[in-house]
């Protein structure tokens, strides 16, 4: 018999042994006599029973409970031990694009990086140390030690290009009137100063310009103000000058030194026209022109390929990319793509790569076609150089070692 049918059968033993002392009909009060509590006994009694069998009911339920969670042994989730790695292990498979967290492999910390120039021992970098009170440097990063040499202060440095003779430096002017406008070459290695010349050219009145510099081993050119240059590429000596019908704002030639293109600004704050031109490597004869984007924002900035030039401009709301064929700067078809205002093109690698210095990321394209392949997300990317045996990044901080996702193709 459980507790339960024990309760029944005392309070059952218990009525019955009393019934004849529990009355069936409720009391009389009679005034001036004194009301006797005998009838209440048994109920009294009864009550503490059944407050008695509820409490022990209760009881024995959290015994029981307790009792089955001390006999029910826990779940325990055994860790499943990780594969130790094995030179006969089956690789994993490459992670995707949006999982790879940087393509920066090694980081040279040196400043904010401005503009970068690539041979095959060094990548060079013009940048704004911390603190910026020490002025524009520029640095040298071996590609196979990343051991850095740093030289200046280069005063208002603004862009380079490797030439056979050493790494030529372009300063612009300064608007508080010092004179820094000079072109200095520096030896490729020690990064110690060979020679200055005056800077050719002068900026355009009234509007954003800063000088631009490309070269390939014996070719210099230089583009400033509303004039194209072509330079000895030892000297600095003028050989040729070509006016530009508005205010040069990028400057970039082909490995093969046969196309040049000239990024333009509007030729007055109240022109909205853009253009693209392009010359001939070698003797500067102008080839073709075009209008294109980025009037009164920066004006364009072109990147030479070798089937014509990729093209990058603000439009004040978004980016915009083009690509035109070196025929006659055609523009060709490329995927739609959105950009935000700072996106810059940079070729190198057999790659079209896409900077957006806002937007934090960069970007691998095909080359023919503009489809990109992989991106990732970058903290303050500015500039790009690469060749077939590397790519580098130029951010807020320094330079990054890339190693781009495995799946673009290289």
């Amino acid at each position: 018999m459980n507790s339960q049918e024990q309760l029944v059968e005392r309070l059952t033993r218990f009525y019955r042994e009393t019934r004849g002392e529990v009355s069936a009909l409720p009391p009389v009060w009679v005034p001036g006599k004194q009301r006797t509590v005998r009838w209440l006994q048994p109920v009294l009694a009864s009550l503490a029973l059944v407050a008695l069998a509820v409490g022990l009911a209760v009881t024995l339920r959290l015994v029981r409970d307790q009792a089955q969670r001390k006999t029910t042994p826990p779940v325990v989730v055994s860790p499943v031990p990780a594969p130790s790695p094995s030179s006969s292990a089956t690789p994993s498979p490459s992670p995707s694009p949006s999982a790879t967290p940087s393509w920066v492999t090694r980081h040279i910390a040196l400043g904010q990086v401005q503009a970068m120039s690539l041979d095959v021992a060094a990548i060079f970098a013009i940048y704004d140390p911390y603190p910026a009170t020490r002025g524009i440097r520029v640095a040298r990063v071996d590609r196979n030690t990343g051991a850095v040499t740093t030289a200046g202060p280069f005063p208002n440095a603004w862009q380079m290009a490797r030439v056979t003779a050493g790494l030529w430096i372009a300063a612009g002017a300064d608007p508080a009137g010092a004179d820094t406008q000079w072109l200095t070459l520096v030896d490729p290695v020690t990064l110690k100063v060979k020679q200055r010349v005056r800077l050719p050219g002068k900026p355009t009145s009234g509007t954003y310009s800063m000088p631009q510099l490309a070269g390939t081993s014996d070719q210099l050119w230089s583009a400033y103000g509303n004039s194209l240059y072509r330079l000895d590429a030892t000297t600095g000596r003028i050989l040729s000058t070509q006016p530009l019908p508005g205010t040069a704002s990028s400057v970039s030639i082909d490995t093969s030194s046969h196309r040049l293109y000239v990024g333009m600004d509007a030729a007055t704050p109240q022109t909205d026209q853009a253009m693209v031109i392009e010359f001939d490597g070698r003797t500067g004869a102008k080839l073709a022109s075009a209008p294109t984007g980025g009037a009164g924002l920066a004006g364009p900035q072109v990147a030479a390929a070798p089937d014509g030039v990729w093209i990058a401009y603000a439009t004040g709301m978004m980016g915009a990319v083009e690509h035109r064929n070196a025929l006659d700067l055609t523009l060709l078809p490329e995927p739609p793509a959105r950009h935000a205002n700072g996106i810059h093109v940079f070729v190198g690698g057999g790659t079209l790569w896409l900077v957006h210095s806002m937007a934090q990321g960069v970007a691998r394209a095909d080359l023919l076609t503009g489809a990109i392949a992989a991106s990732v997300n970058e903290t303050g990317a500015a500039a790009l150089v690469a060749d077939a045996s590397g790519s580098y990044l130029g951010s807020f901080d320094g330079v990054g070692f890339l190693r781009p996702d495995p799946a673009c193709p290289h």
